[in-house]
């Protein structure tokens, strides 16, 4: 009995123990970083996938070769394409720790919906990657374009993205997730971030790019892509973009430029900032209203403004509501009259709060969007202005 009992516990061991069915080893794997998707010949894809020189990327193991290697290859779909890609490089291809897509604008234009359902079917690929659309150049070029601190493009540009966000607003955050909802949604259109090259391409190639004070080639955060469903359809300033964050309560840190009275701007640095957003239907008409709330320190001063008496903290806490209603209400007249989509989710809001109602105009929503009464309110509190109260300037003859 207890030799029977041995012998399954040895048995049921070998099951347990088992090495992975799907293992490979360190030296026969490439990690992608990064993937690109322009449009082919013959409505046919080519797909730019880079992958990383691990060892480039150490500064104790780097021997002066190039820090990642770029290739693409061109076919019918991305499910044949990223294994296709093999025809060039040699190792096996790992994409579970994918950082950046580039969509470029011309396969933007004529929609993504299709090689969009193969990311997202794969079990391999994460959803947690940024997803961006190239302005101006090739998806391809963007992942070409070497830098000094980063030198893997992909990994580049996810960071600088997440410290855009973080200290100014300006990257929407966009992932898998959150493109997939907006196409599902019949109140909002989705968004993305949108990159493109300060300078020339070629010379951003080549590795001396990485040696130079100022770059040949640069990859700058451009603007704000929008779509009409899955087609591209615009984009909006870096500023109209900040201002998108800011409806959708994702602001964390951003900086104001303000006017205040004659010859006096104050540089406001906004740390804590709150928006809620209430929506219902009114004679048939959308009616929104944004609320926003702020706090701010004083980061400088051009002028003569002394914050040593409490109306002048009045009067500034005014100038800047004013400012932040203007710009917000700026950006949304903007898409409301130049694109009519509603690339806020205002429709989402309505559908939540009046769900009866938004039923009724559900499949008209854009055009309704176009004709929505949006008004914004602002308040904002300015509790410190720095080490002093008074300004030097005043002093200045």
């Amino acid at each position: 009995m207890k030799k029977a009992v041995g012998i399954a516990i040895f048995v049921l061991a070998i099951f347990l123990l088992a090495g992975c069915w799907d293992q490979r080893e360190l030296g026969e794997i490439t990690v992608v970083t990064g993937m690109a998707v322009d449009k082919g010949e013959n409505d046919k894809y080519i797909l730019t996938v880079e992958g990383i020189n691990a060892t480039e990327l150490n500064k104790q193991t780097a021997s002066g070769f190039a820090p990642s290697i770029v290739y693409e290859a061109e076919g019918n779909s991305l499910a044949e394409l990223t294994y296709k890609v093999n025809e060039g490089i040699s190792r096996h291809l790992i994409y579970s720790h994918m950082r950046t897509l580039i969509i470029g604008e011309e396969l933007a234009k004529e929609g993504i919906i299709n090689f969009i359902d193969f990311l997202e079917r794969n079990r391999e690929i994460r959803d947690d990657f940024n997803i961006l659309v190239s302005r101006g150049v090739r998806g391809a070029d963007i992942l070409r374009v070497t830098y000094q601190f980063q030198k893997s493009s992909s990994l580049k540009l996810h960071t600088q993205l997440d410290t855009m966000m973080k200290d100014w607003g300006g990257d929407p955050g966009v992932r898998m997730n959150d493109v997939i909802r907006s196409w599902t949604s019949s109140g909002r259109q989705p968004v993305m971030a949108a990159v493109t090259i300060l300078g020339d391409p070629e010379k951003g190639l080549s590795s001396e790019n990485m040696k130079k004070v100022t770059p040949d080639a640069l990859v700058i955060l451009d603007s704000l892509a929008f779509f009409k469903k899955d087609r591209l359809a615009g984009y909006l300033s870096l500023e109209d973009s900040r201002n998108y964050l800011w409806i959708q309560d994702k602001i964390i840190k951003t900086s104001l430029t303000v006017e205040c009275g004659e010859n006096n701007i104050l540089g406001l640095r906004i740390y804590d900032t709150k928006t809620r957003i209430t929506g219902e239907m009114q004679g048939g008409q959308p009616k929104i209203d944004i609320n926003i709330r702020a706090e701010a320190y004083l980061d400088g001063t051009q002028g003569n403004s002394q914050f040593d008496k409490p109306e002048t903290y009045a009067e500034s806490n005014h100038c800047a509501e004013k400012h932040l209603q203007e710009i917000i209400s700026g950006t949304i007249m903007k898409v409301q009259e130049e694109y009519g989509t509603d690339i806020f989710g205002f429709g989402e809001v309505v559908q939540r709060q009046d769900y009866k109602d938004y039923k009724k105009i559900e499949d008209r929503w854009d055009e309704k969007f176009a004709e929505a009464d949006v008004k914004v309110n602002t308040i904002v509190k300015i509790r410190r202005t720095g080490i002093r109260t008074k300004s030097f300037l005043n002093e200045v003859k």
